[in-house]
This record gives structure tokens, C-alpha cells and sequence, in this order.
């Protein structure tokens, strides 16, 4: 079995004849127990069959409602990743549930953050530098500003041609190249060579890439995605998950996945 088919047997396609999407986070429904994506996770939109067999009357739709365990973040409404009523958590430093969206805890600004480290310091960086490893650079990049534009053309162009997608379900599109933001992944001693829609906040991205490569790192710790700069004698730089891909990195960036620093 080639790499591209297993990664379609990561998370469930969504049982909505008209989506099919392959979500990674799947969602049951607790009435016709068929798995759906989050934009067709509420009985109306993927027209339930429990919606024929009766009538749901105001009361007994709020009580539906309520069932539904929302995301724990203020003003949220989408389904968490629990979907169903009852205890548990998404966030286990927090003890709260959350939606794909806001899972990750610099989004839901969990105050675990608070208690250890507010932001990325340069000594967290360099911890990142120390625990992976980097493929060795093939060109040196030149240091001369205009020489060093045109490398960097160079370079994206060349990746244009080796980029696969980092989505699955972007495997049979062709969107613009002006629409798409390449990447050139770190693994272990080797390079990845990736595109994502420009669209894509970095979070999404993040869980691409480690599904995408199959990454599995001991404890299940939380992971970032950081920038590894151009000079090799700068840090990388660990991006944010609630903020857009293409607003944090440039096309062609070299970009490493590692786990957080605690």
C-alpha cells in the first residue's frame, strides 16, 4: 500500500452524499450513527432519517440542541470534538471541550499558557534547533538582497513542479499557483516538498503535515509547527495556530513540526 492510500484511511469521509469530504475529525451522529463532516454534523444538514420517522416539536428540538456538547469557547456554537452531551475534554490541561478549530491551546488562549510561557522565547527556539534534525542545506542561499530574490524565485518554481498537495481532498484540483502557498518540510535528515491553499490557518496545517508524513512522537505531546530561516544562524520560529499560513511564512519556506517545549 503507497503512502497516498493510507492516508485515505485517516479519519471517515463524510456519509453526506454531496460532500465526501475526508475529515480527519470526524463526527458521529448520535441518531443515524453515520459519521459527518462539521459543516454537516446538525440534522438538518445532512437530513437525518430520525427527521422523517417524527415530528420534532420546539421543545424537544432544544432538548436535541442541548444534548450537543458545543465548543467550550466563548461565543462558539460549532459541535466539539466530543459532539455528544456528557463529561470529557479536548484540552487536558484545561479539562475543557473544543471544536477542530479551537482545539489547539494558543487559540483557546488556555490558561495553562498563562502559567508557563506567554509566547515563544529565543531560548524555546533554540531548544527546537537542538531537538531535530535539519537536512543539510543543498544551495546556500546568497546574501546579496537582489541575488537573493531571484534565488528564492528560483527555488519556489522548482518546488511548483515536486509539490504534492497537503490535503487529500486537493489531490484531484489544480488551483492557481498564485493560490497556493508552497512549503518545504524537515523530516529527520531529508526534505518534504508540500503546497496548502492560501486559505489555510496554520493549525489546519499543522495537522495536515503530521497525518500527512504519519509523525508520532513519544507521550503524545502537543506539537508546533515553526519557520526554519533561511540563515542558519538565526532560530526557527514557532508559528501561530489561529493566525493564516501565507501571513506567517513566505512561499518556499522551510518549516519543521516538532513538540512543544514545556
Amino acid at each position: 500500500m503507497n503512502s497516498d492510500s493510507s492516508i485515505l484511511h485517516i479519519g471517515a469521509q463524510c456519509s453526506l452524499p454531496s460532500c465526501n469530504l475526508c475529515d480527519f475529525l470526524p463526527i458521529a451522529c448520535s441518531h443515524c450513527h453515520q459519521t459527518f463532516c462539521s459543516d454537516h454534523i446538525s440534522l438538518d444538514s445532512h437530513k437525518c432519517p430520525i427527521l422523517e420517522t417524527r415530528t420534532i416539536t420546539t421543545d424537544e428540538s432544544t432538548t436535541e440542541s442541548d444534548q450537543i456538547r458545543r465548543c467550550d469557547l466563548d461565543g462558539c456554537r460549532k459541535p466539539s470534538l466530543l459532539f455528544s452531551g456528557g463529561k470529557g475534554e479536548t484540552c487536558s490541561a484545561c479539562h475543557k471541550a473544543f471544536c477542530a478549530l479551537h482545539r489547539h491551546q494558543d487559540v483557546h488562549k488556555c490558561p495553562s499558557l498563562v502559567v508557563g510561557t506567554k509566547a515563544p522565547t529565543k531560548k524555546a527556539s533554540s531548544s527546537i534547533a537542538s531537538r531535530v534534525k535539519l537536512p543539510p542545506l543543498r544551495n546556500k542561499p546568497p546574501t546579496d538582497p537582489v541575488k537573493l530574490a531571484q534565488w528564492q524565485k528560483m527555488e519556489v518554481m522548482k518546488m511548483q513542479h515536486r509539490a504534492s498537495p497537503a490535503d487529500p481532498k486537493d489531490k484531484n484540483t489544480s488551483p492557481p499557483p498564485d493560490q497556493r502557498l508552497h512549503v518545504k518540510v524537515a523530516v529527520e535528515e531529508t526534505e518534504k516538498v508540500f503546497w496548502f491553499r492560501k486559505t489555510v490557518v496554520t493549525g489546519c496545517a499543522l495537522d495536515l503535515l503530521v497525518s500527512r508524513l504519519g509523525l508520532t512522537f513519544p507521550g503524545n505531546p502537543a506539537l508546533i509547527l515553526s519557520k526554519i530561516p533561511a540563515d542558519d544562524k538565526e532560530d526557527p520560529v514557532v508559528l501561530q495556530n489561529d493566525q493564516l499560513l501565507v501571513n506567517e511564512i513566505e512561499d518556499g519556506s522551510l518549516v519543521i513540526v516538532s513538540p512543544a517545549s514545556r
